[in-house]
């Protein structure tokens, strides 16, 4: 197994320590983090909402499918040595902003919208730089899992996948728009969407 793999896998479970961690860790403090489902919205927007597990799964088991060369994702469409380095820092840069994320998040961080619990809102630590650190995260490292096995499948998922969040966001950014008024405005005005 490469240097490149290893770090690819080990990124992987990172990422699936921190996310799981957390959710249970919150679970065990009386904390309901997995919301999804459970706010209103079109049929668009629960459909992307309730779509995000069976994703996150695949993602999973693509990568690992991609370290150990599964045939159908070892049709590179581009095979250059320095993006597999971007790739790796953007995938571990972005841990890095989830982590921040998660202790800046503290007991408010929810998987999905969760219109029942009177949170506040957050606006400091990694919320101070971007409104959607965690979303910021996500794109980074599925971009970064892109630059490192860039086949047509994992091009094409990243892809729906940065669709996908943005809708998110916008979602979101309409809840907390009503939920907290002229509080969320000011800080939409002062920190930016992504970064």
């Amino acid at each position: 197994m490469t240097t490149t793999n290893m770090l690819i896998l080990t990124s992987l479970a990172l990422f699936n320590v921190l996310f799981i961690g957390r959710t249970v860790m919150l679970y065990r403090q009386g904390v309901k983090v997995w919301t999804i489902g459970t706010s209103g919205g079109n049929i668009l927007e629960r459909l992307l909402e309730n779509i995000l597990t069976p994703f996150l799964l695949l993602w999973n088991a693509l990568i690992i499918m991609a370290v150990f060369h599964a045939p159908f994702l070892t049709d590179l469409v581009l095979c250059v040595p320095w993006l597999n380095y971007a790739g790796i820092a953007l995938c571990y840069c972005g841990l890095a902003i989830f982590l921040w994320a998660l202790v800046s998040f503290g007991k408010s961080w929810r998987i999905g919208i969760d219109e029942k619990t009177s949170n506040e809102l957050i606006t400091n630590g990694a919320f101070r730089f971007s409104r959607n650190p965690i979303f910021l995260f996500m794109d980074m490292y599925f971009v970064g899992i892109m630059l490192v096995f860039p086949n047509v499948i994992i091009i094409l998922l990243t892809v729906c996948s940065i669709i996908g969040i943005h809708f998110q966001i916008l979602r979101e950014e309409k809840f907390l728009k009503r939920k907290f008024g002229d509080k969320y405005s000011e800080y939409q005005r002062q920190t930016r969407r992504y970064i």
